[in-house]
């Protein structure tokens, strides 16, 4: 344990204060005077890809592989935060302005409400889930990705491509469509319901894979995308979503029944009146 600590403690502890300081009393700071909880959202992939550089700063990692890990894991992070704050530029997201309603309609103090369960939650889940990019980046000795690593970096950059690519003709969609409430299902949509949360289950799995091809004691973080793909496919998440849109539009039954959740998949014949056409996520 007091070897594990030694490689690993400095980059670590560096990493927590970060996030304690900056991710979640900053963060929490900014929304109150912004009045807007949903930075929090933007600010997630850069902050990970901020802990991957802290990693890289204050380890003496094996090279390639703790290179290729902090690249990825930026080119990840800069492109998700900078996509969820242009969806989001100009007001607080439904969600978080839904939730900040119903605190306060219940009579409770929603700024201290949002330390707790929107900050600090996420700083958590920041430290837990980049627990792979810890072990990846700082841990020394034999530094050549190998085959897990080739793997891994591979897993990961079709991740990165098919995330960019749904969140690409999702917005493209939204600036364009002519009818409230529908999508076309097309694209990488017409495979799958949640194109873009495979695709970011896809890079989390990778890192944790590349995590293992760093040393046995990869295999620990894998509590890192286990967690973020319950937090996606789970009650919350993607149920949760989907529940709201079949709310709105009962077409939405149509497109699950016809389409694959997660993974790319051709769809079964569409029934029903609104065949050609799904609820928009959001």
């Amino acid at each position: 344990m007091a070897d594990i600590w030694a490689t690993y403690g400095g980059a670590f502890t560096w990493g927590v204060i970060f996030v304690s300081a900056f991710f979640v009393i900053g963060l929490w700071l900014a929304s109150i005077a912004l009045k807007d909880s949903s930075i929090v959202d933007i600010f997630w992939g850069i902050g990970c890809a901020a802990m991957a550089w802290i990693f890289y700063w204050k380890s003496a990692g094996a090279e390639p592989r703790a290179t290729v890990t902090l690249i990825l894991a930026t080119l990840w992070g800069l492109r998700l935060g900078l996509y969820i704050g242009a969806r989001n530029w100009g007001g607080e997201d439904r969600r978080y302005a839904r939730l900040r309603q119903h605190i306060t309609d219940q009579g409770r103090n929603y700024t201290l409400y949002s330390l707790r369960a929107v900050f600090a939650y996420q700083g958590i889940a920041m430290v837990i889930c980049t627990l792979p990019l810890l072990v990846a980046i700082a841990t020394p000795g034999e530094g050549q990705l190998g085959l897990l690593g080739e793997v891994a970096a591979a897993v990961i950059a079709i991740g990165l491509l098919l995330e960019a690519v749904a969140d690409q003709q999702m917005s493209h969609f939204r600036r364009t469509r002519t009818v409230p409430g529908s999508v076309m299902d097309h694209g990488l949509w017409h495979y799958s319901r949640h194109p873009n949360y495979f695709g970011e289950m896809l890079v989390q799995w990778g890192f944790f894979l590349m995590a293992c091809a760093a040393g046995p004691l990869g295999l620990i973080t894998i509590i890192a995308p286990a967690l973020l793909s319950y937090l996606i496919t789970g009650p919350m998440g993607a149920n949760l979503l989907e529940r709201r849109l079949t709310r709105k539009n009962p077409d939405y039954e149509d497109y699950i029944r016809r389409t694959s959740a997660f993974v790319p998949w051709p769809p079964k014949p569409a029934q029903g009146r609104g065949s050609n056409s799904a609820v928009i996520p959001g």
